[in-house]
């Protein structure tokens, strides 16, 4: 088959040759009426193509869909850490006061033979400590009257209103010009620290008595301390109150 292309192929070159000799185009053939004709055969031969073979595919180890799962068990979550407790701002130290006023703001107007007027001691205890037995005392230095003599007390009556009856009460008004030391006093009521605590007075002028004005110096005795105890211990606070009588 293969020799009868290759002749074919040969009388169509001589057949081209032979019109190109006669002045013809190589596309037109004469034909016996005269006409020309394209020759319809083809120069290059149609081949089946050749069957291809499949590929075969080569066998391969199965690949696993998923990793098989760990055996290591997940570390416990740590726990969040507490917040540390602040520790507490230690309050400053504070210590014993006391405060002595009037509603005339501290001071004593009397009038000899008049009515008596009243003030109130206000203590409040500090945070340093407690006290077992405070006493509040009362001092006066002595006032000439014009015919020399001096009554008990310069004549006055001083009184402290008892908080739980609401009677008043005779309380000792020392005249001296010297001071008399806290082991000498006994009594008084304990007081807890940061407590405070306020008490009525009232003082009257007498009828007979000095004029004129003098503090009335009043001081918180600590009558728990011991007789070698500093003055600043045995008497802790101190206030006074000018009083005037006419």
């Amino acid at each position: 088959m293969r020799h009868g292309w290759i002749r074919r192929v040969a009388g169509l070159a001589a057949v081209t040759a032979g019109l190109l000799v006669a002045g013809c185009s190589p596309d037109e053939v004469r034909t016996s009426d005269g006409g020309s004709a394209t020759p319809s055969v083809s120069l290059s031969p149609t081949a089946a193509p050749p069957a291809s073979a499949s590929p075969v595919a080569s066998p391969s180890k199965a690949t696993p869909s998923s990793a098989a799962p760990s055996r290591t068990s997940a570390a416990p979550a740590a726990r969040p850490a507490q917040p540390r407790p602040q520790p507490k701002p230690q309050p400053k130290p504070t210590v014993l006061s006391m405060h002595a006023s009037t509603a005339a703001g501290g001071r004593v107007d009397l009038v000899r033979g008049g009515a008596a007027q009243e003030f109130t001691v206000a203590v409040r205890n500090g945070n340093t400590r407690a006290y077992s037995a405070l006493l509040v005392v009362f001092q006066m230095e002595m006032m000439e009257s014009a015919g020399g003599a001096t009554p008990p007390q310069n004549g006055f009556v001083l009184e402290r209103r008892d908080p739980v009856t609401g009677a008043w009460r005779a309380v000792e008004l020392r005249v001296a010009n010297d001071v008399q030391p806290h082991y000498l006093f006994s009594g008084g009521t304990p007081l807890a620290k940061d407590v405070p605590r306020t008490e009525r007075y009232r003082i009257r002028a007498g009828s007979a008595g000095a004029e004129g004005s003098m503090p009335l110096m009043i001081r918180l005795v600590d009558t728990a301390a011991p007789e070698s105890a500093s003055d600043g211990r045995g008497v802790p606070a101190r206030t006074s109150l000018m009083v005037t009588a006419r």
